[in-house]
């Protein structure tokens, strides 16, 4: 099928799952905001290929949606998975994106039943943490059915969620049509952002918890995403490989 829409026509192909969704009211509504986008930024990430790279993965195979803000800021560093940071090799390289360094973190407790610093977690992985490196794992997530979304697809470069209200109603639209086709699906929700898009949508199995930007193992915060009583990543051990 041909699509007269520069982010649909940017992808490698659209998997046959989506059709339905891709109704020619989606596709006018992709086309307005791609106007929008180029009226209001001169620079926006990520690239066109990855804005909607979420539509090469198979829905109908979905088992988790982790639902992340919107792209990183910084040029060259988003890849339209949501949280992936794709200027990162190997987890020993530096990065400053806390909340891929918790979800580390949160991961390594699912398995080991102990939190650890991120510093100490790095000790690990060559003593039998075999985590894949950052440029693998989310690829094996996905290919393992994880859909990684954010609620607005591009940003200006240097601009953080600069460019929600022009997603906000293509989000909406693609949210309630995935939680009505496939309530199977277990969704988490981390933070006030993601919990406030999907407040007026019937989702029968969620996982909320607070932001991974923010842990603190205090009292009062069994909503933690680290420390919390819930840990997303146990919790669904028998649906997804974590490790990779």
């Amino acid at each position: 099928m041909s699509y007269d829409s520069l982010f649909l026509q940017s992808l490698s192909h659209i998997d046959q799952s989506w059709n339905n969704f891709l109704n020619s009211e989606t596709i006018d509504l992709i086309k307005t905001i791609e106007a929008k986008i180029s009226f209001n930024s001169n620079e926006f990430n990520p690239k066109p290929e990855k804005v909607l790279r979420f539509l090469e993965t198979p829905l109908d195979q979905v088992k988790v949606i982790i639902l992340g803000q919107d792209p990183y800021p910084q040029s060259g560093v988003a890849t339209g998975r949501a949280f992936e940071v794709g200027t990162l090799n190997s987890w020993y390289d530096k990065f400053s994106n806390i909340s891929l360094k918790n979800i580390v973190r949160a991961i390594y407790h699912a398995y080991y039943n102990e939190h650890l610093k991120y510093s100490e977690i790095k000790g690990k992985m060559d003593a039998g943490f075999n985590i894949k490196p950052p440029y693998e794992i989310f690829s094996s997530w996905e290919k393992q059915g994880v859909l990684l979304l954010n609620t607005s697809f591009t940003c200006e470069v240097g601009k953080s969620n600069s460019h929600e209200k022009i997603w906000n109603e293509f989000t909406q639209r693609l949210l309630n049509y995935i939680a009505e086709c496939y309530p199977k699906i277990t969704w988490f929700l981390w933070g006030n952002n993601a919990k406030s898009v999907v407040s007026n949508i019937k989702i029968s199995n969620k996982i909320e918890s607070m932001h991974p930007m923010m842990c603190y193992d205090k009292p009062g915060r069994d909503n933690d995403f680290l420390f919390g009583k819930i840990n997303a990543f146990k919790e669904t051990k028998n649906l997804i490989n974590w490790l990779g």
